[in-house]
């Protein structure tokens, strides 16, 4: 393909149409497909027999605002620069969005999202033409994700009312975020015991088991606790939790199956992408860790960071790619889809060459991000997490900053012995350590000083 320029016969699709629905929290491994145990995305397993699927797709941070940011700036959370919530951080109006650019071109766009880390006060989804937050209980407080349910039918009206006009749009739901139902679950009916669901329960560095009448436990936080990590988990309790989050899926799934059905009832497949993902995916108690607690040590496992993509294009044929992408490279890929000129200014690298001929594109991925705790009982220290891959290790790097008590910690794993990322080898693999650290320091402080 000629960058920038008109889409060739292979891959062009001038003009046509792009749907982007992420589900928020979505970890790439409980997607039934993808060999997961649970029958968990029937849907989203019939619409990736239609498409390309990244099987090692990564993202780039371990919570939503960041990532969401960089999916559609195709800039690392460094370089856009927007990684807390609470201290007035917004996107440069200056800096070009997917939005920006197809609006450019004469696209209609709009959102419908599950609001909070979407919300316009963060300078991304207020340019869209339209927006639309769907928000349960915005008033009651902040553990109120909007889900799919509410955006996706939203979403499907509009695109039926403008759907003879080039149109964008994007589709969010934090279906599989905690708090969970407590009504039980499909996948564990028969639980029996009395740990409160309905707040969401995490930790913020691995936890160490208990032992209890012989029984371990895992004590975590909720923000009925006060600060202190005084729920406590026992197997049943971790098993049980995994079932609801799975349930969870199977729900969006459901939804993301209905809102697919009626786009393909409106006839316009021929002339659309359609492009499926997650902003992240979610700790469930390996190493001793639930949910993500920001970006501290631990947060970068690829339960977190290994994310679900497919995309649909009606000119391609469906496979599987296992290249190295990363979340960056959306960007520049559609756009050359689309035959429209990039912006100067993006990490991200079209992944044309990698669909096309095989090409690799990436021989490393990176993730980095800094979290700076704002009146917490949680943290008391700013850190910075890091990590570089390649298709046989990974390096996890935290550090503290601006502290009287400086701390570093390394992590690296030998990936295609321990998938799991288990069992740390920084101590016995010196040589590949040292190999990643040195262009892990290249990039963090390419990104940091470009900012």
């Amino acid at each position: 393909i000629r960058l920038g320029q008109e889409p060739n016969d292979d891959f062009g699709c001038k003009d046509c149409n792009i749907i982007l629905i992420t589900l928020t929290n979505l970890r790439y491994d409980h997607i039934s497909g993808n060999g997961y145990f649970r029958p968990t995305t029937g849907a989203l397993d019939a619409f990736a027999a239609e498409s390309i699927v990244f099987d090692n797709a990564f993202a780039h941070s371990s919570w939503t605002l960041p990532e969401g940011i960089s999916i559609f700036t195709s800039l690392y959370p460094y370089r856009h620069g927007v990684m807390n919530r609470y201290d007035g951080s917004i996107l440069s109006q200056n800096t070009p969005t997917l939005i920006d650019v197809l609006g450019e071109q004469g696209y209609l766009t709009a959102g419908f999202s599950g609001g909070f880390d979407y919300d316009a006060a963060f300078g991304l989804t207020n340019r869209f033409g339209e927006y639309q937050e769907c928000i349960e209980g915005k008033d009651e407080g902040i553990w109120r994700y909007g889900k799919l349910s509410c955006s996706a039918p939203k979403a499907l009206e509009w695109i039926q009312n403008h759907r003879d006009r080039k149109f964008f749009v994007h589709v969010q739901g934090y279906d599989p975020h905690c708090p969970f139902s407590q009504e039980g679950s499909r996948y564990d009916p028969d639980y029996a015991g009395t740990v409160d669901f309905s707040n969401c329960l995490w930790t913020f560095e691995k936890t160490e088991q208990r032992i209890i009448d012989g029984k371990p436990y895992y004590p975590v936080y909720s923000p009925t606790t006060e600060g202190r990590a005084s729920v406590l988990l026992g197997k049943e309790d971790v098993n049980h939790l995994i079932a609801l989050y799975d349930e969870s899926i199977t729900q969006s799934d459901a939804v993301i199956g209905s809102f697919l059905e009626e786009i393909e009832k409106l006839r316009i497949s021929d002339n659309t992408i359609i492009i499926f993902t997650s902003e992240h995916g979610d700790m469930l108690g390996k190493q001793g860790r639930f949910m993500r607690g920001g970006p501290l040590r631990g947060t970068f496992y690829d339960d977190v960071l290994h994310i679900p993509f497919f995309i649909k294009h009606p000119k391609l044929d469906p496979t599987r790619i296992d290249g190295l992408v990363e979340h960056v490279d959306i960007m520049p890929t559609l756009l050359d889809f689309l035959g429209i000129k990039k912006p100067s200014v993006l990490d991200g690298k079209s992944l044309v060459p990698l669909i096309g001929e095989g090409k690799e594109v990436n021989k490393y991925v990176f993730a980095g991000a800094e979290f700076h705790p704002e009146n917490s009982p949680y943290f008391q220290e700013s850190t910075r997490i890091e990590t570089i891959r390649s298709r046989e290790f990974k390096l996890i790097r935290e550090t503290t900053i601006s502290t009287d008590t400086p701390f570093s910690a390394l992590e690296l794993y030998d990936l295609k012995n321990d998938k799991e990322e288990l069992y740390n080898v920084a101590e016995g693999r010196t040589d590949i350590l040292n190999e990643l650290l040195l262009k892990l320091n290249d990039w963090s402080e390419k990104m940091r000083d470009s900012t």
